[in-house]
Parts: structure tokens; C-alpha cells; sequence
């Protein structure tokens, strides 16, 4: 529906619909910096601690790549598959190399699915949202190294999966009652986009919790309410105060508790502890920063690498190689609030959380 010949270029099939709020084509974006991106990220996690899948999608329409990227980890074997091509004119076309994305209903339900490789993992999902998407613009107006910073705007949600996930030679059937995740959509520029030449140092030492409970979700400083739900919108806290743990050799994330500050003038205290060595350490998806790019390659978001396939597996077991890849990670934990005990995600950036930690500052400490 949405091909058109590439005698068109710029403007794809889509452009011929009513949907244009700007005076380019869908193609072109809004602004001429090389930063400029857009993204989705889903993530299901058991309620055991064996089975933790993130997957992501980002467009750079100034670098004209696009990229995706999938990580399963089994109890401790981390597993990525990267995929990249030319963004060419389509921006409906959502599937790079074996890895897809579908919307099946706006605000409702995705599929995801990873073909099999020769990296040994495959993926086959079905999203349903249960909590309601908010639209919001984060970090407008910010100045990072002499440079005005865009900005960000978005939306993020919770949901719960069915269908099955294969690795290393193990089958995984997914169920509501069994997984769960959080999932986001955002566009706008990112600090490092295009490669190590790119980063100014924006980097949050934590970005936050991603958990849903029965009645809310915490997405960092977003709470999110259930679809249906006779609130309107969402709300914000009004600070968080956390005190943490840490591993005593590689000082990764293990633990912690935060105290969330409600616009009610309500303070609830939630803590949280990390399964295993179940985390996914998103530099192998990309996710550039202080530590680098990729583990091995340094490949950023929206680096123009061909049209290739690559990936690993890594033993994060051991602690020299979680030390080795850690940066921007999301540790898969057990979350308690008020008696009710969900699972969820805490997204440091590893290690300078514990720096800032171990410093008392930014609202952090060490948990005694």
C-alpha cells in the first residue's frame, strides 16, 4: 500500500494520504541535524529469571540508515542480533535484515519477530498494551556542549506478551500470566547518534525503573494508568530518591530502594533486586556512550555499517565480561510496592551510577 516507484524520491506511498503536518514529505525530516532519529524498544521478562528479550528499531533519516537489533538472555547467555540497511523512502517498511515489527492495532498490539540465524535465536511475539500511552517532550531547551539539544518527544507504555522465543537449543513459550514488559517510541535527536565523533557526553548516570503494578506503571519519573482507566492522561512524580547496591567487583547494579514522591504529597517506598545475571547491555545493541559503542566493532546508533547481519553471545556470568560490556544496561528485577511484587527493569548507566552513589549525589546513596 505504501510503495511507490523511486522516481518519487523522497516521497513514498504514504505521501499521497492526508496525513502531513509539516511542508516536506514523510521521508524528510523536520530538522537538518545529523542527530536526528526515531525509535521503538519492547522488552519481555519472566517472572523467574530466566528468559529476558529486548528488541529495538531506530530511523535516521539525516544518515539515511536504519538499524535493529534483538538480545535474549537465557540465565546468563546474552545473545544480540544487529541488523542494518538504507532507510531508503519507505517509513512504513519496519523490517531490517530478520528482524520485524508490525503494528496490529494502534495503542493495542505489535508483532515482533526475529527469523532464525546462524547466532542461534529466534523470536516470535505478540504485544498487547495494558497501560495507556501518553504523548510527552522531554528535555527541550537543554544546551550540551555549547550546542542546543533538541530534544525528545514520545510516548512509553507496559503490556503483556504472548507467542515463543528459541535459544540456545531451549523453547520459551510466552503467556500473559508468565511475562511481562515495557515498551517506548521516541523521536527527536540523541547525543552520539552517528558515532563516537558525534557524543558530547550527555549521558544520566540513571534513567530509571520500568515496572507496572495493577493500578499504575512506573516508567522513570511517568506514571502511566491502566487503558480504560477514568483518570485522564498520566502523572509525574515529583522526585525520587533512591539508595542502592552494587556489585563489590565490577560495581554493577544488584539492588535498591527508591522512595517515589507523588504529586499528591504521597511518598511510597519501592525496592527492588536483580535476578541472576539477567541484564541486557545495550552497547551490544548499540547504545553508545562514555564506555563506547559495540563491545567489539564500536558500532553506534545510526552508523552506516552496509546492509550486514552481525552478532554474539556472550557469558555474562563472568564477572570480567559483564565488566568488559557494561554501560547503558537494564538489569532485570523483582520489585515490591506496598506488598504487591511485580517484575520489571532498573536502567543504569554502568558504572557511573555507583559513582554518583558512593559520591551521595543526585538524589543518590548506598544502601548500608
Amino acid at each position: 500500500m505504501f510503495e511507490a516507484s523511486t522516481e518519487h524520491t523522497p516521497m513514498s506511498g504514504i505521501d499521497e494520504y492526508l496525513i502531513h503536518n509539516y511542508p516536506h514529505p514523510v521521508r524528510v525530516m523536520w530538522t537538518p541535524d545529523s542527530q536526528a532519529y526515531e525509535r521503538v524498544w519492547f522488552t519481555s521478562q519472566d517472572k523467574v529469571g530466566d528468559l529476558l528479550v529486548v528488541c529495538g528499531l531506530g530511523f535516521y533519516p539525516n544518515l539515511g540508515t536504519a538499524e535493529a537489533f534483538a538480545i535474549v538472555n537465557v540465565r546468563g547467555q546474552h545473545t544480540t542480533v544487529r541488523a542494518h540497511r538504507p532507510l531508503g523512502d519507505d517509513r512504513m517498511s519496519m523490517r531490517v535484515g530478520p528482524i520485524a515489527f508490525e503494528v496490529l492495532e494502534p495503542f493495542r498490539r505489535w508483532h515482533l519477530t526475529l527469523d532464525e540465524t546462524e547466532h542461534g535465536t529466534s523470536l516470535d511475539i505478540t504485544w498487547e498494551d495494558t497501560k495507556r500511552p501518553v504523548f510527552r517532550v522531554l528535555g527541550a531547551g537543554v544546551i550540551v556542549g555549547g550546542r542546543a539539544y533538541g530534544g525528545v518527544a514520545g510516548y512509553d507504555g507496559f503490556g503483556r506478551q504472548t507467542g515463543w522465543v528459541e535459544a540456545h537449543g531451549e523453547r520459551f513459550e510466552l503467556a500473559p500470566p508468565t511475562h511481562q514488559g515495557t515498551r517506548d517510541h521516541h523521536w527527536g535527536t540523541r547525543d552520539g547518534v552517528g558515532g563516537p565523533g558525534m557524543y558530547r557526553g550527555m549521558q544520566h548516570p540513571y534513567s530509571g525503573e520500568w515496572v507496572e503494578f495493577e493500578e499504575i506503571g512506573i516508567w522513570g519519573d511517568h506514571v502511566l494508568f491502566n487503558l480504560g482507566d477514568r483518570r485522564p492522561g498520566s502523572a509525574t512524580l515529583r522526585q525520587r530518591v533512591h539508595r542502592m547496591r552494587f556489585e563489590p567487583d565490577t560495581h554493577l547494579l544488584l539492588g535498591g530502594e527508591v522512595d517515589l514522591h507523588f504529586e499528591s504529597g504521597e511518598v511510597r517506598t519501592m525496592t527492588f533486586e536483580r535476578l541472576g545475571h539477567q541484564i541486557a547491555f545495550l552497547r551490544c545493541g548499540m547504545y553508545g556512550g562514555p564506555n563506547g559503542g559495540t563491545p567489539d566493532g564500536d558500532i553506534w546508533h545510526g552508523m552506516d555499517v552496509g546492509e550486514a547481519v552481525s552478532g554474539e553471545t556472550y557469558d555474562v556470568t563472568d564477572p570480567d565480561v559483564r565488566r568488559r560490556i557494561c554501560g547503558l544496561d537494564q538489569h532485570h528485577a523483582r520489585f515490591e510496592l506496598d506488598g504487591e511484587v511485580s517484575f520489571g527493569l532498573a536502567e543504569p548507566y554502568d558504572t557511573l551510577c555507583y559513582k554518583i552513589s558512593r559520591a551521595g549525589v543526585m538524589g543518590f546513596s548506598l544502601l548500608d
